[in-house]
């Protein structure tokens, strides 16, 4: 019980401060990532150190791997500021500024702590929608598995992403929800509940949320969505009504961790190289005919994986 206090309390006061900092800030992103997100990161990945969930025991070129992904996603989001900028500025409500809806139905006309409340439903919606598709559709899945690859959680991984993937399960929610007419505020302010509940999700903490873990995709519940099981590699959006809601939600009630993290045939995937990541999307058929070779199994035309092997891979976890 007292673990469940300290994690409901941790959670609580991040969320509490992560706004009261946006508000503080007057909604100036760049002074809530240098005031707020920065010192957030550091304390997250020393709780790492001092309460572990798991040990601290580093593959050979993990860290590194994680190193140059984490700076990659930095430099990707510099270079997205300009997309984000017009999202926010002419790209906002366009059914309404282009007369196809009636302005007054636009959510810019509710109060704040409302249009909050619509920019994160409709963003995390449709972060479960893109980030599904990248476990099911195969062509997503070959950038999306290079999150998938890494044995465990831990806060450094999160951004073990291939910059495509991030574009899609980012930018596509993040424009669909300014369709609505929220104001750049509420997007701000949406942005950074749902950043500090995702920093969550992956730290390599031992956190025990109880039953915070049937409405928040926790680090508890995310574990199961990186199991190299494809029955357990579901739980797809940081709000958990999603999964309810389309039957995607995993909680096994008689363990805590899925019996193995990672890919479900992870055999010569560069697992801890970076440049390999980047480009194993692109080099898929040559991976999966040098897989078939070594294990005696035949590639199903000279295309694709065979659905035997590609949709346990697909499921294989975030």
């Amino acid at each position: 019980m007292r673990k469940m206090l300290w994690s409901w309390l941790f959670m609580g006061v991040a969320l509490a401060t992560g706004i009261y900092a946006t508000l503080a800030l007057d909604y100036d992103q760049n002074k809530v990532v240098l005031y707020f997100f920065l010192p957030y990161f550091a304390l997250t990945t020393a709780m790492q150190y001092l309460w572990p969930e798991q040990p601290n025991q580093f593959e050979k070129g993990e860290v590194w791997t994680d190193i140059l992904n984490n700076a990659a996603l930095i430099g990707l989001t510099w270079a997205q500021g300009g997309i984000v900028k017009w999202m926010s500025t002419a790209g906002v409500g366009l059914v309404f500024t282009s007369g196809w809806v009636d302005p007054a139905y636009s959510a810019g006309n509710l109060p704040m702590w409302a249009q909050v409340l619509v920019a994160w439903f409709v963003f995390d919606f449709m972060f479960y929608v893109t980030h599904r598709m990248a476990h099911e559709v195969d062509f997503f899945w070959r950038f999306h598995s290079v999150h998938h690859c890494a044995h465990r959680l831990s806060f450094m991984n999160a951004s073990r992403v291939h910059p495509i993937d991030i574009i899609w399960r980012r930018l596509v929610p993040m424009f669909v929800a300014y369709q609505t007419g929220v104001s750049v505020e509420a997007m701000i302010m949406a942005n950074t509940i749902g950043a500090v509940l995702a920093v969550i999700t992956h730290m390599n903490v031992d956190f025990r949320f109880g039953p915070v873990n049937y409405v928040i995709g926790t680090n508890e519940m995310h574990r199961w969505h990186h199991s190299n099981k494809i029955e357990e590699a579901k739980n797809y959006s940081v709000l958990l009504f999603w999964d309810h809601l389309f039957g995607t939600y995993v909680n096994p009630p008689t363990q805590r961790r899925p019996e193995k993290m990672g890919l479900f045939n992870e055999l010569f995937y560069p697992r801890h190289n970076f440049w390999g990541q980047l480009l194993i999307p692109f080099t898929w058929k040559q991976w999966k005919a040098r897989q078939a070779a070594a294990q005696g199994t035949a590639v199903p035309g000279a295309a694709s994986p065979a659905p035997a092997e590609s949709e346990p891979s697909r499921k294989a976890a975030v």
